[in-house]
């Protein structure tokens, strides 16, 4: 696998356990020695979930096919306790995990992930723990047009943006004072690769919003983690580097996490928790930009792609905290007429007379 060659241009500026590898397996075997482009291109939609605790449960894999849409929602949920057969008591847990994920298109999917309860310890339960897995995963076929200005090389720049709430709670009590004994956190951790079909090997995508990869990765991997209960919006980008005229794959896998951990080794304490990501319908592709190999931006540019989606034309939608001040004057705006019409209506009232003095009058 390589990175990049020599030649290609640069982008624009702009923790895995046992559990964590079964929900992410291999994304990107988009292209390899010897494979053979496709007569036509292909796209890949598809969402699952998984609970993981000393076994791993998965909901059912659904699927979004152009333009038909998706069959519904991937969700499992599962509970776990132990209570210790001997007569030590301290030696026990009841956690719980649930995950939700769908997909609506290549622009649009959702998931949520949520990991409870408590673990007792006598000093066994080193790297127990509970944890839960909403997962998408994108793949499309896409060739850009030249234009007289470009025919390659460049980079496709794709931004997303990500709206949901963190909700998190934790205590723990330790017979060793100052020493920790677990954790919970919920994150989202972004996959991200491409290839040219029928080429040789694969290329990282780039991203200002996360480390690079280490060299010989196949892919881009990056983490937003919460050790606190927040809201989340932002928007992350993801650059690939490209050729006119050429059959690309691109594929990001996004997966929202939530676990529950227990560290200690020959101590004794007790960990309590939740854990939630509530990220349901709140991914969604926002702007794609082409850059050609000096990173100068290439307008007019146009996208063959196997969904059908039209990269060079979505709707325009505003930045985190553009949306907000939008928002913020969309409000004064309505509070200042109505409060001039309440002015209006004051004033009228004062000029005439009411129904009721009307008719007074009038009889």
């Amino acid at each position: 696998m390589k990175c990049h060659s020599p030649s290609e241009p640069r982008p624009p500026a702009g923790r895995c356990d046992r559990a964590a590898r079964l929900a992410a397996g291999c994304l990107v075997a988009l292209g390899g020695a010897g494979s053979a482009a496709p007569a036509l291109a292909q796209s890949s939609f598809l969402a699952y979930t998984t609970v993981c605790q000393s076994e791993c449960f998965s909901g059912p894999t659904v699927f979004w096919t152009p333009p038909a849409g998706a069959t519904g929602d991937s969700s499992v949920s599962h509970g776990w306790s132990y209570v210790s057969t001997t007569s030590d008591t301290s030696s026990n847990y009841a956690v719980s995990a649930a995950a939700q994920a769908s997909i609506s298109g290549v622009d649009r999917w959702s998931a949520s992930s949520n990991a409870s309860g408590y673990f007792n310890s006598s000093g066994a339960f080193n790297g127990n723990g509970v944890v839960a897995y909403g997962v998408i995963r994108v793949r499309d076929e896409f060739t850009l047009q030249s234009t007289p200005s470009w025919n390659g090389p460049g980079w496709l720049r794709l931004s997303y943006r990500i709206s949901g709430d963190v909700a998190l709670t934790y205590a723990e009590s330790s017979d060793v004072s100052g020493q920790t004994l677990g954790s919970a956190q919920s994150s989202i951790t972004f996959e991200c690769g491409s290839a040219r079909v029928g080429g040789i090997g694969s290329s990282r995508c780039e991203s200002p919003d996360f480390p690079a990869p280490a060299p010989g990765s196949m892919n881009l991997i990056g983490h937003l983690d919460f050790n606190t209960g927040q809201h989340v919006d932002r928007i992350v980008s993801f650059s690939m580097p490209v050729y006119s005229d050429a059959l690309y794959a691109y594929g990001l896998q996004t997966t929202v996490s939530s676990k529950l951990m227990m560290n200690a080794t020959n101590r004794l304490g007790r960990i309590e928790g939740n854990t939630a990501a509530d990220f349901s319908h709140t991914f969604s592709l926002v702007d794609a930009e082409l850059f050609d190999a000096g990173l100068n931006p290439v307008s007019q540019w146009s996208i063959r792609a196997a969904s059908g989606l039209d990269y060079a034309n979505l709707a325009a939608v505003p930045e985190p905290g553009t949306a907000t001040l939008l928002a913020l004057g969309i409000g004064l705006v309505g509070w200042r007429l109505r409060r001039q019409r309440g002015t209006r209506q004051i004033g009228a009232a004062v000029c005439r007379p009411s129904h009721s003095m009307a008719y007074a009058q009038a009889t």
